[in-house]
């Protein structure tokens, strides 16, 4: 019988840094409860301009965990399913000099804040709401490696992957790198597009419930699948959806296509060249986000919908 775990806010580190003893062990399929403070926590105010906030870039990513898996192991897959989100009373966002897809073009600071309290959309300005989707931006298995790494750029465990489909009822699978899994999560938003194209979100508090799931089988990059509201373009039911990490985008775009290429051999038994037409005609190729660090994150989604008969082990 699975457990229920409460992890305690205060509890948090900066770096993925292996040396860091696990918070909390859980078993397989264990639901661990999250109370996750914003990027810039005690830096940015609600009602604070640029002028406002001193950032500190060395603490401003507020990881909680690491959480260890029991019997996890290097080459499984951990499995994560978001099974509630809250976001909290306020959020911001801005524009930070020499961030962003576009620092030419914007080189002087900008912060706003949102009063989120009680609502389920962001009123922007008159005549513009966004509707809230709250999600952890950040969601990892440590990568190892006997490096101590930046939390900003995403990695081969996840990680900074900013990835606004990880909505409530969707599923994340990070691959294993070290023994326990080594899982930490943060950066909450409040509702993010896809690049988050001036370097921010929507950042704000939140509360999330997450179920950590072992399996025993191996997978080159992380993957995930949306909730069913969140599949388009006419397809009923949810994407599954494999992610290509890398400095470079066309190299991310390839890694993603190639493991489709790959699920779509192992899950549904087609030959590479008819995947990779799949992929083609079905295929949604999107671009997560650019902004982090130099590392782009990029997913190949392909709507379940279409397979009747073939039963998807996702």
């Amino acid at each position: 019988m699975s457990r229920e775990h409460v992890i305690d806010p205060s509890l948090i580190h900066h770096d993925w840094d292996e040396t860091l003893p696990p918070i909390l062990e859980v078993e397989s399929g264990d639901v661990v409860h999250f109370d996750l403070l914003e990027a810039g926590n005690q830096q940015v105010k609600p009602g604070d301009r640029f002028e406002d906030v001193t950032f500190d870039f060395d603490t401003m990513y507020n990881l909680s965990g690491p959480v260890a898996v029991v019997g996890a192991e290097p080459g499984d897959t951990l499995c994560i399913d978001v099974l509630h989100l809250e976001h909290g009373s306020w959020g911001w966002s801005g524009i930070l000099p020499g961030f962003g897809l576009l620092p030419e073009d914007f080189p002087s600071g900008y912060v706003r804040t949102f009063d989120l309290s009680g609502k389920d959309a962001a009123e922007f300005d008159s005549g513009i709401t966004i509707p809230l989707r709250p999600f952890m931006g950040t969601m990892g298995a440590n990568p190892g490696g006997g490096v101590r790494l930046s939390p900003f750029p995403p990695h081969v465990g996840g990680g900074n992957i900013d990835n606004s489909h990880l909505t409530e009822g969707a599923r994340l699978y990070l691959p294993v790198f070290l023994r326990g899994a080594v899982f930490s999560c943060g950066d909450p938003h409040a509702v993010q597009g896809d690049g988050e194209v001036c370097v921010t979100a929507l950042e704000a508090p939140l509360k999330g419930s997450l179920r950590l799931t072992l399996l025993k089988r191996s997978i080159a990059t992380p993957a995930f699948v949306t909730s069913p509201r969140r599949s388009g373009d006419g397809t009923p039911g949810s994407d599954y959806c494999t992610m290509g990490i890398a400095s470079d985008l066309m190299e991310g775009c390839r890694t993603a296509t190639r493991s489709m290429i790959a699920w779509l051999g192992e899950e549904h038994s087609l030959a590479a060249e008819d995947a990779f037409i799949l992929c083609s005609l079905a295929g949604k190729l999107k671009i997560l986000e650019v902004v982090d660090a130099g590392m782009w994150n990029v997913a190949m989604c392909m709507p379940l919908g279409i397979f009747h008969e073939r039963a998807a082990a996702v």
